[in-house]
């Protein structure tokens, strides 16, 4: 009986835990950020900026890829962000997607919120899906952790574009 408890209890947490990732599409992206382009600096040390950032993403379902991203954000005297971001994505085989992205927060990290905008192939079943996401910069660069909520249907069709 006590085997067949703990076979039990282990089932459970593996099927919770299986659970729990089934519902979710995890994409992250690690970017090259240098802001050598255009920055006005304001008398109370505020200030506006462009930028551009390129690097690697990878997601849960296998796919991987570069993204480039067009960045605007203003920096108040109080190190508060606010960001406002479009990107272009390839994968590796040559699916694209493009999305936003907002932020309201402090400069060198906090979380936002992005949106699918256009999708092809693949990817056309999280056209229009907002998602949350966390970034922190670290010197030259950054990282990006995005989560998305799916249904268990948009998880198969994700899912089987792979196989």
């Amino acid at each position: 009986m006590k085997y067949f408890s703990l076979i039990l209890i282990n089932f459970i947490l593996a099927l919770n835990l299986y659970s729990k990732d089934f519902n979710e599409y995890k994409f992250n992206w690690y970017p090259r950020i240098i802001v050598e382009d255009d920055v006005i600096v304001f008398p109370d040390s505020s200030k506006y900026e462009t930028y551009n950032t390129t690097g690697v993403w990878e997601d849960n379902f296998g796919n991987y890829g570069m993204m480039k991203c067009l960045v605007s954000q203003f920096i108040n005297e109080n190190q508060e962000i606010t960001l406002d971001g479009y990107c272009e994505a390839n994968d590796h085989k040559q699916g694209k997607f493009w999305m936003s992205l907002k932020r309201n927060s402090f400069n060198k990290a906090g979380v936002g919120e992005s949106k699918y905008i256009f999708t092809e192939t693949k990817y056309k079943i999280l056209q229009g899906k907002e998602c949350p996401y966390a970034a922190q910069l670290i010197e030259g660069g950054g990282v990006f952790k995005l989560k998305c909520k799916i249904t268990n249907e948009e998880y198969n069709v994700l899912g089987k574009q792979n196989e």
